[in-house]
């Protein structure tokens, strides 16, 4: 039952975007604008079915997934119901629906990362949307909460971890 909610919430976004989706100077991608909405937009509605922060993992999950395989918002736009219905797309859902921390570590991660990007004179909206990227690009990479704790300073200098955080920055 939930997959096919899921389903069908992808496909309804889609069918949104793809009517207002904007023409803009980014060539890689979606554009920042289009991201940010449809995580929004997912998250307003999966919270329905989960906690809110098992939907923001659920939706950034997605949203990563499906930007993969349609780099633009105008092909994503195209997604129907039997597409997201595809054994492959729902092999994808039930990876997403899972998520490996739980909520009192996915709290204490958003309460300090933003109160750490305020003082780095971030507005309050730009420090949540950069927390809950960071904290599903962190998720992602240290299943185990203990695990993410071990993040130096030095490690977050890497190229890697540099590429990661300005994509979190450009949200």
């Amino acid at each position: 039952m939930k997959k096919i909610f899921f389903s069908y919430l992808l496909v309804t976004f889609f069918a949104i975007c793809k009517s207002e989706a904007q023409v803009t100077g980014e060539t890689k991608g979606w554009p920042s604008v289009e991201r940010y909405a449809f995580i929004s937009s997912c998250i307003n509605t999966a919270k329905e079915n989960m906690t809110e922060d098992s939907a923001r993992f659920y939706c950034y999950c997605m949203q990563e997934k499906i930007e993969i395989k349609y780099p633009t918002i105008e092909q994503a736009g195209t997604i129907t119901k039997e597409d997201m219905s595809t054994p492959e797309w729902q092999k994808e859902i039930e990876v997403c629906l899972g998520g490996f921390w739980g909520t009192a570590e996915r709290e204490a991660f958003m309460s300090n990362c933003i109160s750490s990007a305020k003082k780095g004179e971030l507005t309050e909206e730009k420090s949540k949307n950069y927390c809950e990227c960071m904290l599903y690009k962190i998720e992602i990479r240290f299943p185990d909460p203990l695990e993410a704790g071990e993040l130096t300073t030095e490690k977050l200098a890497t190229p890697e971890w540099k590429k990661i955080i300005q994509g979190c920055l450009d949200f």
